[in-house]
């Protein structure tokens, strides 16, 4: 009786906790709870509306843990996931906004599919959030400028964006990759990709080279352009 009486006072623990740790933020999601002895997630039911975020509550764990959702969004990555907590810890479970009505299996992927749950969006309230998209364009430039300054990009934003990384290619070689770029709605920036060794290498002779620019867009669609430049 003593463990179970213990385990019921470490769950409710867990619940008070994560009102005092969350109350006050911006999150309206919800709340995915770890169990604080075993390795499992408390048993929910864990529903939210369309358009709020989840959170991870590893507050009164002492392990570690994650989540990530079993099926793949359009970025070919996970639907939704946050990132490891060390015990004590709460993260934000992103990717959650954008999901349509229905309910989803997720994992802890530290731990495998022992430590798995279900998050339901409730289609009844709010309206999800629109899933990251950027297109892009390849102002016009010479096969000289690129070799001097790298690859011209223009990347604007159809809806909110973060974390965007575009990269040129000539076949299969690598010619420049941009760090993660974060923007607004209707946003555009222009930047210049800094061409790599093997870039360099890779322009030097020809007169002619097809460059295809790629954006990863995480929870987004990938966007793509092409050009030939002399």
């Amino acid at each position: 009786m003593g463990g179970i009486s213990s385990r019921i006072a470490l769950g409710l623990a867990a619940v008070v906790a994560a009102f005092f740790v969350l109350a006050g933020t911006a999150y309206a999601g919800a709340v995915i709870q770890t169990d604080p002895v075993e390795y499992t997630f408390l048993p929910g039911p864990y529903v939210q509306g369309l358009g709020e975020t989840a959170t991870l509550d590893n507050s009164v764990s002492e392990n570690w843990h994650d989540v990530v959702a079993t099926k793949n969004g359009p970025d070919g990555k996970p639907l939704f996931s946050a990132p490891l907590a060390r015990g004590g810890e709460t993260k934000v479970v992103q990717g959650t906004q954008y999901l349509a009505a229905g309910t989803y299996h997720f994992i802890c992927s530290f731990h495998g599919a022992g430590m798995s749950g279900d998050l339901t969006i409730d289609g009844s309230s709010g309206s999800a959030s629109p899933r990251p998209s950027v297109k892009l364009t390849f102002p016009a430039q010479s096969l000289k400028q690129v070799r001097k300054s790298g690859v011209k990009v223009k990347i604007k934003a159809t809806t909110a964006s973060k974390k965007v990384k575009v990269t040129a290619k000539a076949g299969k070689v690598t010619l420049g990759t941009s760090r993660a770029l974060d923007f607004t709605a209707g946003q555009s920036k222009t930047v210049n990709l800094p061409l790599t060794k093997a870039g360099r290498k890779a322009i030097a002779r020809p007169k002619s080279v097809q460059i295809k620019l790629s954006a990863a867009v995480p929870y987004g669609k990938s966007a793509s352009a092409s050009r030939k430049v002399k």
